[in-house]
């Protein structure tokens, strides 16, 4: 076991010695062709990078032995636990392993943007981790005490690969790989033979990903192992609960990641072996992996790690506030207050100040306005300079007002006629409440914000039909809507012409192309055609692209809220993504494939379904109840702690009620789906206090009836830790699947899920009639 695990190891450790050169390489050809000069370059990285990387493998080698003797002492340290400390234990250790893989996550989207947009992967990989340490966690060896080492090997890594290189050099790890959706910030690689560089680094961060976590995954099976089965899946689920919420309240406190990887490794500390020179060693290596995680590596941006994402701020060539979001440019603060006598002489200020104040100029003097994506408060300001009465100003980043509050020059968050509302804009703008003269959408292209558990990006709740007629609703008579967008493609301008046409009954919005920051801006009124005067176009620049975007002949797909994928311009079958499918799927049998004769027993094949269509039913709500109560983290972790508890109640369900055959709670399964499918279809349930509480029944009861499933059949089957290996490759199929919903429609995940489910429950059948046999025989 210890030899094959240092194989990986051994593996991953070259493979980051290689991604330089190959990121190097792939850069340069981007850029243009090789030349002698630059092969040079490449030689003399290779001896630099190569040569260390090898001598380092030679000594991971040679300690190998030493690794195993640890290995194995420390499988039998955990195997010696009292009694009265396991179930501590076992929680302690779901918790440790739930609350690691949420850091990750986050930490690797703060440093490539990459993961900032694409989640998924980071979680695969957990999971393939987790699921791979669960099917060896009796094999009697476990080596637990690299897991920190491997977790600084990454940190060093990464942080080295992104801020020591040049831009140039980096070019080729800038490409995003997929080429459906559209991207603010990273472009889109054309082809296959651009993406090599990004694909294998995230081959080498996918396996250094699953290495870390298959110790922890036989930590938890071992442990588990211990118990009675359905007691042990019981406190894994409320261990699960337990990280969810301790990654919550750090990420409220606002805590950076030196905070929660601090916590991680004192969580495994606590299981190390008990001897000295481990915990030696393992202190030390904590410490250089904090050190590194702590190292200042851009001291001139100061940072905040809000509970969304990575803000960083720095300063204008005006000595103004700037803001990078997610690694790459998110805002600018202004001072355009009519006091600032340089806005009228310096043509670039006034352009600018006469983009925020075009709605103001077209609609008159307003009493109420409501700013949706306010942002740092450039367009509350506008807002105010424009005499609005009163300004509620939506955000949903409690940082970003934090900021405003603070460093905006206007200071319009700090002026009585504004409410600053820390809410998603799509829960704000559908609940019923006070109308306004404008509704106001900012620039939110809050692109690398997603849902936590789905491709759907925040900024898609907001740009669908549905929010659009929910926003015009919220409008008094004769009320004006104004979105402005950076416009990166056609289509995607194409797309909000159509959106806003539909939301206000064929009505077609008047569209100006103002140039700041790239944006258009969208304008039309509740209940009338909106007329522009001509002489304002002349007076500021800004041209009329009204009849551009009605093209019929520029095709765009309009997002709703069963296909609410923004960012692409066609309803297309995702194939790029396939790549990336079948990538995570070869890593992921490679990994199992190295550990051939331990490799996990898949004849549990009704957990491996039961996993995916968890997964599914999990995205789907998670999704859903967003849709009805708010994307804000707060909303979003209730609603994944809630969905662990339902789980958890369907194990005391278990073992309470003494279920043996599980024929009804899959047909009340089956039956939920179906019901959950049809209430979809129909458009949802009125956005009511009961038809949220309905609809949060519909979309939970799944979870629950699901969860009677599986402690039904655990509580009969073989050793917990390798149906637990089963069930989490299962989530992470079902984690793939989900990709599907881009082509076919979010209420297709009921489908899929139902199918999985339904093949779940056939496969089992044979065992139900064997088992009723045996009850009447005896």
């Amino acid at each position: 076991m210890t030899k094959l695990f240092m194989r990986l190891v051994v593996l991953a450790l070259l493979g980051t010695g290689l991604v330089p050169l190959v990121t190097v390489t792939c850069s340069q050809l981007l850029a243009g062709p090789l030349n002698s000069k630059f092969l040079f370059k490449l030689a003399s990285l290779v001896f630099s990078i190569l040569l260390p990387a090898t001598g380092f493998c030679v000594l991971v080698k040679n300690v190998q032995n030493r690794v195993d003797v640890n290995a194995r002492e420390q499988d039998e340290f955990l195997g010696a636990f009292a009694p009265r400390y396991l179930d501590v234990a076992v929680l302690s250790a779901a918790a440790l392993s739930v609350f690691l893989e949420l850091a990750i996550i986050r930490w690797q989207g703060t440093v490539f943007e990459f993961f900032a947009f694409y989640k998924n992967f980071s979680l695969l990989s957990c999971f393939a981790g987790l699921g791979l340490g669960y099917a060896l966690a009796d094999r009697g060896r476990i080596p637990l005490s690299l897991v920190i080492p491997l977790l600084g090997w990454q940190f060093g890594f990464m942080i080295a690969l992104r801020f020591s290189m040049s831009d140039r050099a980096l070019l080729s790890l800038k490409i995003l790989p997929f080429r459906e959706q559209l991207n603010m910030g990273p472009p889109a690689a054309r082809d296959l033979s651009q993406a090599t560089a990004i694909y294998f680094f995230l081959s080498v961060i996918f396996l250094l990903t699953v290495l870390v976590f298959i110790p922890l995954g036989q930590l938890c099976g071992r442990l588990m192992q211990q118990r009675e089965k359905l007691r042990a899946y019981g406190l894994n689920l409320l261990g699960s609960l337990v990280g969810v919420v301790m990654m919550l309240v750090l990420s409220s406190l606002w805590t950076p990641p030196l905070v929660w990887f601090a916590l991680c490794f004192l969580g495994i500390f606590l299981f190390y072996l008990r001897k000295p020179f481990s915990l030696m060693l393992g202190a030390g290596f904590t410490i250089l992996a904090l050190v590194i995680l702590a190292w200042p590596v851009q001291p001139l941006w100061d940072k905040i790690y809000s509970p969304y994402q990575l803000l960083e701020l720095s300063q204008t060539e005006r000595g103004l506030m700037m803001l990078r979001a997610g690694g790459h440019y998110y805002q600018r603060v202004h001072d355009l207050a009519r006091s600032n006598a340089n806005v009228d002489s310096d043509p670039g200020l006034k352009r600018i100040r006469d983009y925020y104040e075009l709605p103001y100029r077209i609609y008159g003097t307003p009493d109420d306005v409501a700013v949706v994506g306010s942002g740092t408060g450039n367009d509350v300001a506008a807002a105010l300079r424009s005499g609005a009465k009163h300004v509620d100003a939506v955000e949903i980043d409690p940082a970003i007002l934090m900021v405003g509050r603070m460093s905006h020059p206007e200071r319009p968050y700090r002026d009585e006629r504004v409410s600053a509302i820390a809410q998603d804009a799509r829960s704000f703008l559908r609940t019923p409440g006070k109308t306004y003269d404008m509704v106001i959408y900012g620039l939110l292209d809050s692109h690398t914000l997603l849902s936590q558990a789905s491709s759907v990006r925040l900024d898609s709740f907001v740009y669908r039909v549905e929010a659009l007629s929910e926003a015009r609703a919220r409008l008094k008579p004769g009320g004006l809507i104004s979105l402005s967008f950076a416009i990166i493609d056609e289509q995607l301008g194409r797309k909000i012409y159509l959106m806003m046409q539909q939301a206000f009954d064929g009505r077609p919005p008047v569209c100006i192309e103002a140039g700041y920051d790239g944006s258009t801006i969208f304008l039309q009124a509740k209940d009338k055609d909106l007329v522009l005067p001509a002489q304002l176009l002349r007076e500021t620049g800004f041209r009329d692209r009204t009849f551009f975007y009605s093209n019929p002949s520029l095709h765009a797909d309009v997002p709703t809220d069963d296909w609410p994928f923004f960012y692409m311009p066609r309803r297309i079958y995702p194939r790029s993504y396939v790549v990336m499918v079948v990538l995570i799927a070869v890593l992921s049998l490679l990994a199992t494939a190295n550990f051939f004769p331990e490799c996990p027993q898949f004849s549990h094949l009704p957990f491996f379904l039961l996993g995916a269509g968890f997964m599914l039913v999990e995205t789907k709500g998670i999704t859903e109840v967003g849709l009805m109560f708010g994307n804000s983290w707060q909303v979003i972790g209730i609603i994944i702690a809630g969905i662990l508890m339902m789980a958890f109640l369907g194990n005391c369900v278990v073992q309470c009620l003494r279920i043996q055959r599980p024929i009804f709670p899959y047909l009340l399964l089956l039956a939920s789906l179906g019901l959950g499918w049809f209430i979809a279809r129909i458009g949802g349930l009125p956005s009511t206090a009961l038809g949220r509480l309905e609809m949060t029944f519909v979309l939970t009861s799944p979870i629950f009836f699901s969860g009677i499933v599986f402690s039904t059949l655990l509580g009969s089957r073989g050793e917990i830790s390798g149906i637990m290996a089963v069930n989490l490759l299962g989530a992470m199929s079902g984690g793939l699947l989900e990709y599907n919903s881009m082509y076919l429609w979010f209420r297709a995940l009921y489908l899929i899920a139902t199918v999985l489910y339904l093949l779940a429950f056939l496969l089992d059948l044979p065992a139900f009639k064997t088992k009723k046999i045996a009850h009447l025989q005896s």
